[in-house]
C-alpha cells in the first residue's frame, strides 16, 4: 500500500516492507492484463510503498535500488505472461529521480504513446542511471533518460524509462488492431 509521510518519525520494520513489496512484485507472475476498452493507451501502476523507505534521509542507495529493482520484476513477469495477440502490448518502468515514489510500472496499449515518453533530442545515457542505483537491467531493454525538470523544481528531474523496446504498429500483424487517440504524455 503506498503511504505518504506525514510526520518524520524514523519508518519502522524496514524488512517487513522489503517482503511486502517482493511478494507484490512475485504477484504478477503469470498475470496477462490486455486493454479493457478499445481506446485505452496504459495501464499502470505505482509503487506500493511508505514515501520514506524511497525519499528522504532515512532512506539508502541500497533500499531505493532494491524497491526498483522489484519494479523491474513486476515488469518481467509483465512480459513473461503476455499472450500472443493482434494488440499492441509492452511493457516499461518509469523510474522518477530523485521523487522515486512516483514510479511505477506501466503496460502501453499505444506505440505512438509510448513513443511519447521517449521523444528527447538528448537522451541520457544508461550510465548515468546505473551509477545512481546499482540495478540488473535485462540487456534487450531500452533504457531511455530525459530531463523534464521544470524552472520551479527545486533540482533535476529526469524520468528513466526501461523497458521492452518500441515497435511500431506496422509490424503488428493488423496495425489497426489497436489504434487509440491518446493524449499527450
Amino acid at each position: 500500500m503506498r503511504q505518504f509521510a506525514l510526520s518524520s518519525k524514523k519508518l519502522r520494520n524496514i524488512p517487513r516492507r522489503k517482503r511486502a513489496l517482493a511478494r507484490w512484485a512475485a504477484g504478477f507472475n503469470g498475470r496477462y492484463i490486455p486493454a479493457q476498452q478499445p481506446d485505452e493507451c496504459f495501464f499502470n501502476w505505482k509503487i506500493p510503498v511508505h514515501l520514506h523507505l524511497l525519499q528522504g534521509k532515512q532512506t539508502t542507495p541500497d533500499l531505493q535500488a532494491f524497491c526498483m529493482q522489484q519494479l523491474i520484476q513486476a515488469a518481467q513477469h509483465l512480459i513473461a505472461a503476455a499472450q500472443p495477440s493482434e494488440q499492441y502490448y509492452r511493457v516499461a518502468c518509469l523510474i522518477v529521480w530523485p521523487y522515486l515514489h512516483q514510479s511505477e510500472v506501466t503496460i502501453f496499449y499505444d506505440p505512438e504513446y509510448y513513443q511519447g515518453f521517449l521523444n528527447t533530442p538528448t537522451p541520457l545515457p544508461r550510465s548515468l542511471l546505473l551509477e545512481q542505483l546499482a540495478l540488473d537491467i535485462p540487456e534487450d531493454w531500452q533504457v531511455v533518460g530525459v530531463d523534464v525538470t521544470q524552472p520551479d523544481d527545486p533540482q533535476s528531474v529526469i524520468w528513466w524509462v526501461i523497458g521492452q523496446p518500441v515497435i511500431s504498429a506496422n509490424h503488428l500483424p493488423n496495425p489497426l488492431a489497436n489504434h487509440a487517440v491518446c493524449p499527450n504524455p
